[in-house]
């Protein structure tokens, strides 16, 4: 650098000639300096976003871990049907993401901070009538669960209108190659929050549910969840408070960027990532074939309490909490395609367990049940990491937020078939050999095996990887190798006394 700007003073002086030698000198250097400033300045900016957006992550996702994951429980203890649990997974999965269509337009006369702020501002009060739904059902009122449907459709079109915009907004600021250690770090502390705040959410709701001890003290079991979901709303605004800290970088929507819904569908088999958001979907699709009625099992079938239903779920989130920085070190040696070929084929595991756990006694069912969540959430860990990195590797600044948005839309729509396929199944399938959700569950998990197996083929990594991935190199199998050593060097050092 140094080298440079001497080079550029001797130019200017035989230009200008001797004379302004110490003038031309002093104002290069007074530039060269302003310049290290500007970049030492716009470093620190950048990291003060990103831990804003750590903290964002921990917000957000003590909103999930408080309420959308008690979502169905909301529904189940409000009598709701196998059907209308169907309608609450696939209805908002439906419509929410189609708000994403209209983020982009918005995006050319509006900052992508002014669209973050107003949605996610009406998405974080909309806790307000999905709390209201209870006392409705409590009126005996029997279309309590389709309100429930409709309000939680609404919380959920605001959060997606608000994804493309952040999805931009976050891209510009990590830089890709960074983006597998900062984005796994970021989830695991999300991991975290998550794990806490269904852990307090559980314990909470399962304390009011044993004030519930007559029929006529059922709104006990609501006081819990109107706890949880304030608590949901609260840090929904925290959340949004530690995003708009973040800085935002200069964006110029380019028209020519912009292209449309069936264009990206026409044109997703000719490229890699439209292939890869069609195989994403069609996992999603799999997935819900049997994910939304799980809960209906284990709540009535298996009569888990809260408490039992709780840590069945946080089973994956611990697994997520531990592996996730891992499986971002993973992706950034071996690439996201390689962490997507190991991770796809762990995600079934589940589907299988629910009909194993039917041979095993009660009380050792919830821990094998708990083992094979821990394993499928290690898996979803990595599968999940590498979806959301492949949207920064393999689309530009521009077209970002667009790519992103109509990725949503086909998860959408694989969530709604998918659930549309299990609801129908277990309403219209005369089953008697076992119980047709654990069926279901099966047929689910043999779609998911499928779809890796047919897709992951036609599948490239972005980037150039050089190194090849061993077993070793794994998280989980690096664990276990690591625990075997250790054991084995033990008995050695044991023999070596014992001579």
């Amino acid at each position: 650098m140094k080298k440079c700007i001497r080079f550029q003073i001797k130019q200017k002086i035989q230009k200008r000639g001797k004379r302004n030698k110490k003038e031309i000198t002093s104002n290069m250097k007074k530039k060269h300096k302003q310049t290290q400033i500007l970049d030492f300045d716009k470093k620190s900016v950048i990291e003060k976003s990103k831990k804003a957006s750590v903290k964002d992550a921990a917000a957000i996702n003590a909103t999930v871990g408080f309420g959308d994951n008690y979502i169905s429980a909301y529904a189940v203890s409000m009598n709701a049907t196998a059907n209308q649990l169907g309608l609450l997974t696939s209805i908002p999965n439906l419509f929410a993401p189609l708000a994403q269509l209209f983020t982009s337009k918005y995006m050319e006369k509006h900052s992508r901070k002014k669209i973050f702020s107003i949605a996610t501002l009406f998405q974080s009060l909309f806790w307000i009538p999905i709390i209201a739904v209870s006392f409705l059902f409590l009126k005996n009122i029997s279309s309590a669960p389709i309100l429930l449907v409709i309000f939680y459709t609404i919380y959920a079109l605001f959060g997606h209108f608000a994804g493309p915009a952040w999805v931009s907004w976050i891209g510009d600021l990590v830089d890709s190659k960074e983006s597998g250690r900062f984005f796994g770090l970021r989830n695991k502390i999300g991991g975290a929050v998550s794990l806490i705040s269904m852990i307090l959410g559980g314990i909470i709701l399962d304390l009011f549910k044993k004030q519930a001890t007559t029929p006529e003290k059922i709104y006990f079991v609501f006081i819990g969840f109107g706890i949880i979901f304030i608590l949901a709303m609260f840090f929904r605004f925290l959340s949004r408070h530690y995003v708009l800290q973040q800085h935002e970088p200069h964006f110029r929507f380019q028209k020519d960027a912009y292209f449309s819904f069936f264009q990206f569908l026409r044109k997703s088999p000719e490229n890699n990532y439209g292939r890869f958001s069609i195989y994403v979907a069609l996992v999603t699709l799999a997935t819900n074939i049997a994910a939304p009625y799980f809960t209906l099992y284990m709540l009535k079938d298996l009569s888990f309490s809260y408490i039992q239903f709780m840590l069945y779920t946080i089973a994956a989130t611990i697994a997520t909490f531990i592996f996730m920085t891992k499986w971002g070190s993973f992706a950034d040696r071996f690439g996201n395609k390689k962490m997507i070929e190991i991770s796809a084929f762990i995600i079934p595991l589940i589907c299988f367990a629910f009909p194993v756990s039917v041979f095993i006694p009660m009380p050792y069912k919830l821990y094998f049940l708990l083992l094979a969540n821990f394993i499928t959430g290690f898996g979803w860990a990595g599968f999940n990491l590498a979806a959301g990195n492949f949207v920064y590797e393999a689309t530009t600044p521009q077209r970002r937020g667009i790519c992103s948005a109509y990725a949503a839309i086909l998860n959408g729509l694989g969530v709604v078939i998918g659930a549309t396929i299990g609801s129908l199944m277990i309403s219209h399938i005369p089953i008697n050999f076992m119980n047709i959700i654990l069926f279901v569950s099966i047929i689910s998990g043999i779609a998911r095996l499928a779809v890796s197996f047919i897709m992951l083929k036609t599948i490239k990594d972005v980037r150039i990887i050089e190194e090849k991935a061993n077993i070793r190199a794994i998280p989980l199998a690096s664990e276990i190798f690591n625990v075997h050593s250790y054991i084995k060097s033990g008995w050695k050092i044991r023999l070596f006394k014992g001579k």
